[in-house]
């Protein structure tokens, strides 16, 4: 036991130097290959790593950054990771970093502001090169004004913050409403509920109003009884639907602000013995996987998340690399996916 944990504080101590004398190499020639550079022949970089392996040389990072200025390290900051709309968007996020030698830290805020505020500050401390955030709700200017006076990179997902210059990639979260609603109004129901959503964020504020122009669109009133906020989850969703169907103006038709809040919306009608597609409209918003499975087959609004997540990762390495550039803003477009759970022919649509 003696002589194992002598040579794990042996390995410990090994140095740059040391890998560079055992090879006859410069400590430069280590480094580079170390950081997998193209400066460095592909049979060199190999051996080197092979040695480095050999004496048990760990790269000090922290040092490495105090001479670069770079950590090679990001943040990403989601409201709901259980959400598998951002577990897709996070993923792509990674995948773009990981290829670019970047570390990420993931924080599930849980919408929480303090949390937020705790992530964004250490961060600043460890010289984090960026952070992708999708905005907790109640997001302030001054929330992000640690972030913004130290000019860390920064790229917000999803929601935007009003009164900020910084980068932005999401979904056109307008249009996605506008274009469920619309596919109901199309089908020609006259009664039509949302469900989900609220005045918290600028995604939810966004696709509130593009419910609204649909319906106005189509000419037809909106019943404030039929218009219900609840939790981005199936649980809320279920509770909202069995709210909104005791209403004296039952609707034939639900939009849903997402798809998790769509599933238990679907739930919900069915413990009420209300078939959707059959007796109820309902569309969702997201496209989750779940949506497509033989038992749900929910017509929703396809979002592109893989993209968005792409998207986020690549304008964050062009900021950390340009940090001069002018703000960019990706708005990307949604598309109607058009599956069972909306039929015309055997739903009933005329006013209750």
């Amino acid at each position: 036991m003696a002589s194992i944990q002598r040579y794990k504080t042996e390995a410990r101590n090994v140095t740059l130097r040391d890998v560079a004398d055992a090879l006859g190499v410069s400590k430069a020639t280590v480094s580079l290959a170390i950081n997998r550079s193209d400066l460095v022949a592909r049979k060199t970089r190999d051996r080197i790593l092979k040695k480095v392996d050999e004496l048990g040389y760990i790269y000090n990072r922290s040092a490495a950054g105090l001479s670069t200025g770079r950590t090679r390290a990001a943040g990403l900051a989601v409201h709901d990771i259980t959400n598998p709309y951002f577990t897709e968007v996070s993923a792509a996020i990674e995948s773009v970093l990981s290829q670019s030698r970047m570390m990420s830290f993931l924080c599930n805020t849980n919408e929480s502001l303090e949390r937020q505020e705790r992530f964004i500050q250490t961060l600043i401390e460890y010289r984090a090169d960026g952070l992708i955030l999708n905005p907790a709700a109640g997001t302030t200017v001054k929330a992000l004004q640690p972030l913004i006076n130290r000019r860390l990179p920064t790229v917000l997902l999803t929601r935007d913050v009003k009164g900020t210059d910084l980068d932005f990639v999401g979904n056109d979260e307008f249009l996605a409403l506008k274009l469920a609603t619309g596919h109901l109004v199309g089908l020609g129901h006259h009664c039509i509920a949302m469900i989900g959503g609220g005045q918290r964020t600028s995604a939810s504020k966004l696709r509130r109003a593009g419910f609204k122009a649909a319906m106005d669109e189509g000419g037809l009133p909106i019943d404030s009884d039929l218009v219900v906020d609840c939790a981005t989850n199936p649980k809320a969703g279920e509770a909202a639907v069995n709210k909104v169907m005791a209403c004296k103006n039952r609707p034939t038709a639900i939009a849903c602000f997402t798809d998790l809040v769509a599933l238990g919306v679907i739930s919900g009608l069915y413990r009420m013995g209300i078939v959707p597609g059959r007796d109820v409209a309902v569309v969702g918003c997201d496209d989750i996987e779940e949506t497509g499975r033989f038992y749900v087959q929910m017509t929703t609004v396809k979002i592109h998340k893989r993209s968005i997540g792409r998207t986020a990762a690549d304008m964050l390495m062009r900021r950390i690399a340009e940090p001069e550039l002018p703000p960019q803003r990706i708005i990307m477009k949604p598309e109607l996916v058009i599956r069972s759970s909306c039929h015309k022919s055997p739903i009933r649509t005329s006013r209750n």
